[in-house]
């Protein structure tokens, strides 16, 4: 199982992975001069860790949204029908693939879990987070249902919400331990 994993990693990470970078610098470059020029304009002239920070944060967003964007559509062709369960884990057998699928399922949305919070203030409470996860997860499935590209699934959204609380987690040992050692070594 962990070979199927990594071999659908590196397949979708060769289709899309330089294309997210280059999208990802041209954003982030143009965030990147729209916030200095907001900086100009600011008499308390804003913190430039921040921006970096958020530029940073903002550019691993969009390398991230475009590698989602091509595994959970891109890569796929419309197949006949609607597909649609909405019965929890009726996926789960002793198929060593559709097992693949729900770890890469979990494994897809944690990377949501780190950034949303780092962009998006309300999400560093783990509820809004949640929410937050639950939410792009179902718009996924939806289109997903409404193009034909995918079965829509309720396994999916559970284990997409699985995988942002795990980012979410990953997410906020990173910042205490960032708060404690680094931040505590500025004051």
């Amino acid at each position: 199982m962990f070979k199927i994993i990594i071999e659908d990693i590196s397949n979708y990470m060769s289709s899309y992975f330089l294309k997210s970078i280059i999208m990802g610098l041209l954003c982030a470059f143009a965030m990147l001069c729209i916030l200095t020029v907001f900086k100009s304009f600011d008499k308390e002239k804003a913190d430039e860790k921040r921006i970096i920070i958020r530029t940073t944060a903002f550019f691993l967003w969009i390398v991230y949204g475009y590698m989602v964007l091509g595994i959970t559509f891109l890569c796929r062709k419309p197949v006949f029908g609607h597909q649609l369960s909405l019965i929890p884990f009726t996926a789960a057998t002793n198929n060593v693939r559709l097992m693949a699928y729900e770890i890469e399922n979990i494994l897809l949305f944690v990377p949501y879990g780190i950034l949303i919070p780092a962009l998006v203030e309300h999400c560093k409470k783990w509820f809004f987070c949640l929410i937050a996860g639950m939410v792009t997860s179902l718009s996924i499935e939806t289109l997903q249902f409404m193009t034909m590209r995918g079965k829509a699934q309720m396994d999916d959204l559970l284990l997409n919400s699985a995988g942002t609380m795990i980012g979410w987690v990953i997410f906020m040992i990173v910042k205490r331990w960032f708060d404690k050692h680094i931040l505590k070594e500025e004051d």
